[in-house]
């Protein structure tokens, strides 16, 4: 049952939503005026870190698939400087389209997916690539930080 809730299927439901709390009401109002730039922008960097990031995992040919096994470790380009740039960039997606949405209940989306990611993808994914890579895989956490 959790292999259902993969990061795209989790941040589709929450993007989605989003999208209906915003139509179901405006309740919450954040901004006077919309903040459709700022979003745009922070969804713009978002897609663009996801899309790298799974870019290298294809070009390294390694499993994309947040529950099964990776082949490599990955610590170049964008996981020099996160371990999770994928799920990151989830999340300023989600944080973006908020923005866009500019009801107080869509911001649970991005902090929902946060929690998630952060208490449940991330951890099961670091036993299991300290498991496989060991020693390399303690040094490449020691020197770079889970998020940013």
């Amino acid at each position: 049952m959790h292999h259902l809730l993969i990061p795209p299927v989790l941040w589709v439901a929450l993007l989605t939503l989003m999208i209906v709390t915003r139509d179901l009401t405006q309740l919450g109002t954040v901004f006077d005026a919309p903040a459709d730039m700022a979003g745009w922008a922070i969804i713009a960097a978002g897609f663009g870190i996801q899309i790298g990031a799974a870019g290298q995992f294809v070009k390294a040919r390694t499993n994309l698939h947040a529950f099964r096994n990776p082949d490599l470790l990955v610590t170049d380009g964008l996981f020099a400087l996160s371990r999770n740039p994928m799920y990151l960039g989830f999340v300023l997606t989600l944080t973006g389209a908020a923005l866009m949405v500019n009801t107080l209940p869509a911001f649970i989306g991005p902090v929902l997916f946060f929690a998630i990611a952060h208490i449940w993808y991330i951890p099961r994914e670091e036993r299991i690539a300290e498991q496989l890579f060991g020693d390399a895989y303690r040094r490449y956490r020691a020197k770079v930080r889970r998020w940013i």
